[in-house]
């Protein structure tokens, strides 16, 4: 399936660029009209490679890359075709679920088979409106679907009540559970399923959710999950909790209760500046990172990337708000692992052994 690339850089913004960057590891600066990255295009270390915001081109002035967009770039980094980097970068942004080449041409799947249907979609979702993000707003279409009992996520200290509280339900045809995403007002702005059917989960455990062939996606960076609940608390407290994924803040609602919830996820691995703004918005003076643990020792290639990422996320916000991380230098969790995963007595240790820079 091909896409247009230039309709696909046209919907990426500035920050876009930063947070693909960030994730790819280029430890981005941001210099007003130009950003400052590692030299990830030929797998150097310097801080040589621009990206120029009105040329929407990088520039590498190291080695004999030259200029190139973001599609070569991800190419360049992640060893792939074009067509597929272009995919990658619609994936990330969360325009578009699935790959047409990999499953069945059934009319259940009949859909997004041309780019003009991906940017209807993605202009029905997000509105920019005085520099604030207004997402496409659903009708709550999954009030009759029923609250499930999730047995391995119970296992994972996830309890029904947190499960309801969050709106959880079950889709039988499918076979999988949908997480409704909530704006800070209550309203609906997406709905994510995680699939519990094996062959489907080559697709993705978890992807935007299909019904009556509407898509009920959203740009995740424009959004935490779990603000409309922790909001109060939020303000309370003065602190707000970031994780990386949807089962940690349930997590964080089984152990502490709903009215102690200041718990809410990114849905990735990074932190948009946007995301930063919901929560100083709400006057936060301390935040703290809880993101997971991607690597096995303390010194490795992979605990040196997670060091430079959280070192990037303190730069970027340290005069607004203190900021702390949820870092495990005591082996309390395994590789992968989210800071609550082990339980709430090795999240409580993490938490008051929180690292303050």
């Amino acid at each position: 399936m091909g896409y247009n690339k230039d309709n696909v850089k046209d919907l990426l913004d500035f920050e876009d660029i930063y947070r693909i960057l960030d994730y790819l590891g280029a430890e981005p600066q941001d210099h007003g009209n130009h950003l400052v990255c590692k030299t990830i295009c030929h797998g150097g270390d310097s801080h040589k490679l621009y990206y120029y915001d009105e040329q929407r081109l990088f520039h590498c002035y190291t080695g004999d890359c030259g200029s190139f967009d973001i599609f070569e770039l991800v190419c360049k980094v992640e060893h792939l075709k074009l067509n597929d980097a272009i995919s990658f970068v619609v994936s990330f942004f969360d325009l578009y679920v699935l790959d047409q080449k990999k499953i069945d041409q059934s009319e259940d799947w009949q859909y997004l088979t041309r780019w003009e249907e991906i940017d209807q979609i993605y202009q029905q979702t997000i509105n920019r409106e005085n520099n604030e993000v207004k997402l496409k707003i659903y009708d709550n279409v999954i009030e009759n679907f029923p609250h499930p009992f999730i047995y391995s996520w119970a296992q994972e200290g996830i309890s029904k009540e947190a499960c309801d509280f969050m709106d959880i339900r079950f889709d039988p045809m499918n076979g999988g559970v949908l997480i409704p995403h909530y704006d800070k007002n209550s309203n609906l702005v997406g709905i994510r399923t995680r699939t519990f059917v094996q062959e489907q989960e080559v697709y993705g455990k978890y992807r935007p959710w299909k019904y009556h062939n509407l898509i009920y996606s959203h740009p995740l960076a424009f959004n935490l999950y779990g603000l409309d609940r922790a909001k109060d608390n939020i303000k309370d407290m003065e602190m707000a909790i970031v994780v990386e994924s949807e089962k940690s803040v349930l997590q964080y609602l089984s152990y502490y209760g709903k009215c102690n919830s200041i718990c809410v996820a990114v849905c990735g691995s990074s932190l948009s500046k946007y995301q930063f703004n919901l929560l100083k918005n709400l006057g936060i003076k301390e935040l703290v990172i809880g993101f997971d643990k991607d690597f096995t020792e303390i010194g490795s290639n992979d605990f040196q990337k997670v060091k430079k990422k959280l070192l990037n996320i303190w730069n970027k916000y340290k005069n607004d708000v203190n900021i702390s991380f949820l870092f495990d230098k005591y082996g309390l969790l395994q590789e992968k692992n989210s800071p609550l995963d082990q339980g709430p007595d090795a999240f409580k240790y993490l938490f008051e052994n929180r690292l303050v820079i």
